[in-house]
């Protein structure tokens, strides 16, 4: 229980440490990213972000799309196509560190 408490404490803070307090991005903004990133995640992966920024990017294509209600399916789809870079960079991580069958392990011994 201790160790659960200290990991979230610990993903709050690093979720928030130098972060000013974000507003609701404008339709113009959302629209302008969205096709920027779209353009970005769907080209060469050498020049991409750093994870980080790209789970930046997710979340505000999550909060545009309650602001451009009429775009919703384009920021679903570059979140998705966000979310599958980000999968494909731990897959490689996994892959890379030998650790494929600690998780498979761990994952049927109910560890989630």
């Amino acid at each position: 229980m201790k160790r659960i408490l200290i990991l979230v404490v610990v993903m709050a803070t690093s979720l928030t440490v130098g972060q000013d307090v974000q507003h609701a991005p404008t339709v113009a903004q959302c629209q302008a990213d969205q096709s920027l990133w779209l353009s970005k995640v769907e080209g060469p992966s050498t020049n991409l972000p750093t994870y980080y920024v790209l789970t930046r990017w997710a979340g505000e294509m999550q909060d545009c799309e309650t602001v451009d209600l009429n775009n919703q399916f384009k920021y679903f789809n570059t979140m998705a196509e966000i979310t599958a870079e980000e999968y494909g960079r731990l897959m490689h991580f996994i892959s890379r560190h030998g650790t494929w069958d600690t998780f498979i392990a761990e994952d049927a011994a109910g560890k989630r």
